[in-house]
């Protein structure tokens, strides 16, 4: 997940949100700063005065794409690039092995008009993280 969240950074696209969280234990909030946060999900105290955050865009900060808030942010910025607000992700179980008798990873994008965009994928950060990189 380290190196899918470098490459979702490395995008053109990406963008710092407010809520996604980082795998150094840092969430960002208001005014596109990272705070630091604890592992019960509070702010460390220098972090609860504005002026001790660090702009996002500042650090090298990787995105934490088991994150449940950060993947619905990632979705945002894949919606935003692809000028396609239904874009959503689907898993596709179950499902048949191909003609191999290899069994296809289970991620899939698709439009809000049901049209497939893209090969499958191992999980949904990597879907949505391939979508990005292929955005305009």
């Amino acid at each position: 997940m380290r190196e899918l969240g470098r490459r979702a950074v490395a995008c053109a696209r990406w963008r710092w949100m407010p809520g996604m969280r980082t795998l150094e234990h840092g969430r960002v909030i208001e005014g596109n700063g990272i705070a630091v946060i604890d592992r019960d999900g509070a702010l460390v105290a220098p972090a609860l005065n504005r002026e001790w955050t660090i702009p996002a865009q500042a650090v090298s900060a990787v995105p934490d794409l088991n994150d449940p808030a950060t993947l619905g942010c990632l979705l945002a910025l894949v919606r935003e690039a692809a000028q396609e607000p239904g874009l959503h992700v689907r898993c596709m179980l179950p499902y048949a092995p191909d003609m191999s008798g290899k069994t296809p990873p289970p991620w899939v994008l698709y439009s809000g008009r049901g049209q497939r965009w893209g090969d499958r994928h191992e999980t949904e950060a990597a879907a949505l993280i391939a979508a990005l990189e292929a955005a305009p």
